[in-house]
């Protein structure tokens, strides 16, 4: 009888050790770890040929898993980019706050009555406020809300009394969410600005999506890539280590961490 043919094993064995310094050395290449954002900029505004083009941040995330939780998110970037799209915004509020929050340019203002046309799938909005009064009953539609961006929150200063602050805060936010494929593509500024003011608008905008990253997303490995382009130019790739935290690896990092958060005089 025939012994049967054994097949001899395929599969390569790889050195774990050098297989991440390797990752980590082309990681750094495509990043550009040594280049000052200055210089990469003036380099960038070079093919603007001194047109004021609009310039767009391309931050690239994990690529979101089947029926996870969609990431949404808002951002005040420091140096505020040109006209935005009107949002809708509806305020609950009643008595004396409702008028209030017409007169700041509200598109919906309601209490109880708006509740139940939420509900009902009757108005469509893009912002939603609450006053304190009216917050206990919002919480009633979080299923309805929340899974949209749309529910209220303390945390995220869209409950308060305090109209004025909370619109004007709303109107210079921005929203933004990753699409399909893990990227979040935001207006940053323009052309001609100083990379001072660009750079700063992207540190915001990167530090923002790393607060809402998930829970088991280490923050300096979240972000994977960052680029910047602008109409008929070039799409430049950023140096992650500018805009990313990473964990502190020598002992004078980690002190100078803990004395930033008071843990260590």
């Amino acid at each position: 009888m025939r012994q049967p043919v054994v097949l001899a094993d395929a599969r390569r064995a790889y050195d774990k050790a050098k297989y991440r310094r390797e990752k980590a050395l082309i990681r750094k290449r495509l990043n550009q770890d040594d280049v000052d954002f200055g210089v990469a900029f003036s380099l960038f505004q070079t093919y603007a040929l001194g047109q004021d083009l609009p310039v767009k941040a391309y931050i690239k995330l994990p690529t979101p898993e089947s029926g996870s939780r969609p990431l949404r998110g808002e951002v005040t970037l420091p140096n505020q980019v040109g006209d935005r799209v009107k949002s809708r915004i509806l305020v609950f509020a009643t008595g004396e706050h409702a008028e209030e929050a017409k007169r700041l340019g509200a598109d919906i203002v309601g209490g109880d009555e708006l509740i139940q046309q939420i509900l009902e799938d009757r108005i469509t909005f893009d912002r939603c406020l609450s006053t304190k009064a009216m917050f206990p009953k919002v919480i009633k539609i979080a299923k309805k809300l929340g899974p949209k961006g749309l529910m209220p929150s303390p945390a995220k200063g869209t409950v308060s009394d305090d109209l004025a602050a909370m619109m004007a805060s709303l109107q210079a936010s921005t929203k933004y969410e990753p699409d399909s494929t893990g990227m979040v593509v935001i207006e940053i500024g323009k052309s001609s600005w100083s990379h001072d003011k660009i750079k700063d608008n992207l540190k915001a905008l990167v530090s923002s999506i790393v607060k809402i990253r998930p829970s088991k997303q280490d923050a300096s490995r979240f972000v994977e890539g960052i680029s910047i382009s602008a109409p008929h130019t070039i799409g430049m790739t950023l140096p992650l280590r500018q805009f990313v935290p990473r964990p502190p690896r020598q002992l004078n990092e980690v002190q100078a961490l803990l004395a930033s958060y008071g843990l260590r005089k």
